[in-house]
C-alpha cells in the first residue's frame, strides 16, 4: 500500500496536469473569442497553441519536480563525461529548437502562408519547435529542420492580399487584333471577381507570333480566396465574347497521307 506523502504527491502531479490543459484549454478559447470580436480571426492557432502548451506545461513540470522535491543540481553536476556525450547527442535538436523561437520571433514564416523553403513548395501547417511541417500541393507532409528554415531561403508566394493569373489567347492571323485586344479588355472590365483598385493593373499584352496565330497574355488579379472561381469565369467569357464576335481560335491540324 503507497504511503499517504506518495498518494498525495501523485494526487498533486495529475492535478498540476490536469490545470495545465484546463489553463491551456481557457487561453485558447478566450484568446479565439477576443480576436472574433474585432472581426478578425487568429492567424496561426495551431502555432500559438504549441507555443502556450511548450509554456503552461513547463510551469506544470517545475511544480511537478517542486512537489516531489526534486533537485537537478546534484544530477547535473554528476553527469561529467556522460554529459558531454549527451550534450553532443542533443546539439541537431537544440539547435532545431533555437532555430526554431527564431523562426517564430522573426515570422520568417508563419502557419497558413504559401512558401517555397530551398526547393520545397507548400503550405505551412504548423511551426513546431524542432520542424516546420509543410503540405504539398499533392497531399504530401514534409517536415523540414528549423535550423534550415532560418538559415535557407525563403520564398513567399503572394504575400499580398491578391493573386495575378495570366491567361494565353492565340487567335487566327486574319483576326482584326484591334478588336481581339478590345474585346479582351471588355472582358477584364465586366468580370466581378476581377480586382479593380489603384493597388494593382489588369491588362492586355502582345506575347509572340505562333505557328497557329497571334498570342496575347490576358493578366489580371483577383482575391486569393477565389483564384480558381475567377480563373473559370474569366476563361468561359473570353470564349463566349470570341465566339460572339466570330473571332477564331485556331488549333493544330495533322494530315496525313497514304502514299501506295
Amino acid at each position: 500500500m503507497l504511503e499517504p506523502v506518495i498518494l498525495k504527491n501523485i494526487l498533486f502531479s495529475i492535478l498540476a496536469v490536469v490545470i495545465a490543459y484546463i489553463v491551456h484549454r481557457i487561453i485558447m478559447r478566450s484568446i479565439n473569442k477576443f480576436i472574433s470580436t474585432l472581426g478578425k480571426e487568429v492567424k496561426a492557432p495551431k502555432t500559438l497553441s504549441l507555443i502556450l502548451a511548450f509554456l503552461i506545461y513547463g510551469f506544470a513540470i517545475a511544480g511537478i519536480l517542486a512537489i516531489w522535491d526534486v533537485n537537478l543540481a546534484p544530477y547535473l553536476a554528476g553527469l561529467g563525461i556522460s554529459g558531454i556525450v549527451i550534450g553532443l547527442a542533443l546539439q541537431e535538436p537544440l539547435t532545431n529548437f533555437m532555430s526554431g523561437i527564431l523562426v517564430l520571433v522573426t515570422r520568417k514564416v508563419f502557419e497558413g502562408e504559401v512558401v517555397d523553403i530551398d526547393g520545397l513548395t507548400g503550405i505551412v501547417d504548423i511551426v513546431k519547435m524542432n520542424h516546420v511541417h509543410l503540405k504539398t500541393f499533392d497531399g504530401k507532409m514534409i517536415l523540414i529542420p528549423n535550423r534550415k528554415v532560418w538559415s535557407g531561403t525563403v520564398t513567399k508566394f503572394w504575400p499580398g492580399r491578391y493573386r495575378r493569373i495570366d491567361v494565353d489567347v492565340t487567335v487566327d492571323y486574319s483576326s482584326d487584333l484591334d478588336k481581339v485586344v478590345s474585346i479582351l479588355k471588355k472582358v477584364l472590365e465586366e468580370e466581378p471577381l476581377v480586382v479593380k483598385d489603384n493597388s494593382v493593373e489588369n491588362n492586355v499584352v502582345f506575347k509572340s507570333f505562333d505557328s497557329n496565330g497571334v498570342v496575347y497574355t490576358v493578366r489580371f488579379w483577383t482575391e486569393k480566396e477565389t483564384y480558381f472561381d475567377t480563373l473559370n469565369a474569366v476563361a468561359h467569357r473570353i470564349k463566349s465574347e470570341i465566339d460572339k464576335n466570330g473571332i477564331k481560335i485556331p488549333f493544330s491540324i495533322v494530315e496525313v497521307k497514304l502514299v501506295k
